[in-house]
């Protein structure tokens, strides 16, 4: 006798694939479609794109050269940032202020009807570059309870300032 003779047949089952067509399944993967394109899309940290800002050469208070930063927030007001270097950071760089030593800067907060009031906070540039944009972010609030944070690109104005 043959070896193959004694083998047990083998039993082939061939299971018929169906599509699933129900709407359970239809809303589940559209679900799925919606969640990872939304994650996919998201904003980074801060939420909402950059706001459109304003920078210009300016002067120290000692007429050493500096530059500053003009971002539109609510109806009419900004947020002034003045630092009191040269507009040559070629790396990240963070401020605080209120600044102990006096040699940073300040961070104004100016209303629509001339009101100034000092923020303390942050401010982060990650390059700036005269005639190039500049890009940073802010974390910054004022003495009665005003809180600002947000995302900035912001592009040089065309006026030549002479220090000293």
């Amino acid at each position: 006798m043959k070896q193959a003779e004694h083998a047990p047949a083998v039993q082939r089952h061939v299971i018929a694939m169906k599509p699933v067509t129900s709407p359970g399944y239809a809303i589940g993967l559209l679900l799925g479609v919606v969640i990872v394109s939304t994650s996919c899309s998201t904003p980074p940290p801060g939420g909402s794109p950059p706001l459109r800002a304003a920078i210009h050469a300016d002067c120290a208070p000692w007429d050493g050269s500096a530059f500053t930063v003009s971002i539109p927030v609510g109806s009419g007001g900004s947020i002034d940032i003045s630092i009191w270097q040269a507009p040559d950071l070629l790396r990240p760089m963070t401020f605080s202020f209120p600044d102990p030593t006096g040699r940073t800067g300040t961070a104004v907060y100016r209303t629509a009807a001339g009101d100034n009031q000092m923020l303390r906070g942050t401010v982060s540039f990650v390059r700036v570059e005269t005639g190039r944009p500049v890009e940073g972010s802010f974390v910054l609030a004022a003495d009665r309870g005003m809180k600002f944070r947000g995302q900035f690109e912001a592009t040089w104005g065309n006026t030549a300032t002479m220090c000293g």
